[in-house]
């Protein structure tokens, strides 16, 4: 299968999860290390947009990494987890499902509801997880972000 991540150029061969061990995000707390991916390019860029609405930060050079992983070591989580309408980003009960899929159940990866578009899927990879030597960067493309879409941040 196939995911994409959107990120800075200079972080674009970084599949360590760094960042958001060293900022937690929605699905994981501080200290635990996460790769967010999502299953189109479109979702990755827009929860760019949602997560960095400064017009100087979207100004920035960006890239798509476009990463294969097999499909039998992602588990769906279903979207009763998500709190209608909430968009909440320190949610302790998120963080303990992904430390129980990461740490108690040894998962690679979680598919995880949009909180933009609950219909479609974000990939959260475990990098601390001994089948990410697996995971390989495919390609690596320019993300032309179209400036109509930050005019107004």
């Amino acid at each position: 299968m196939e995911v994409y991540r959107i990120t800075r150029e200079k972080y674009a061969a970084d599949l360590t999860g760094e960042g958001a061990r060293l900022y937690g995000g929605r699905w994981n707390r501080p200290g635990v290390a996460a790769l967010y991916t999502s299953e189109a390019r479109s979702l990755a860029l827009l929860e760019l947009l949602v997560h960095f609405n400064s017009a100087a930060a979207l100004k920035m050079k960006y890239v798509f990494i476009t990463l294969t992983l097999n499909e039998k070591d992602v588990e769906t989580l279903d979207r009763k987890y998500l709190k209608k309408g909430s968009t909440n980003f320190n949610d302790e009960s998120l963080w303990q499902l992904t430390d129980d899929f990461f740490i108690n159940k040894n998962i690679l990866a979680l598919r995880v509801p949009s909180v933009i578009i609950p219909q479609e899927y974000n990939i959260i990879i475990n990098p601390a997880h001994s089948k990410m030597k697996h995971i390989e960067i495919i390609q690596k493309e320019n993300a032309d972000i179209d400036m109509r879409l930050v005019s107004n941040i």
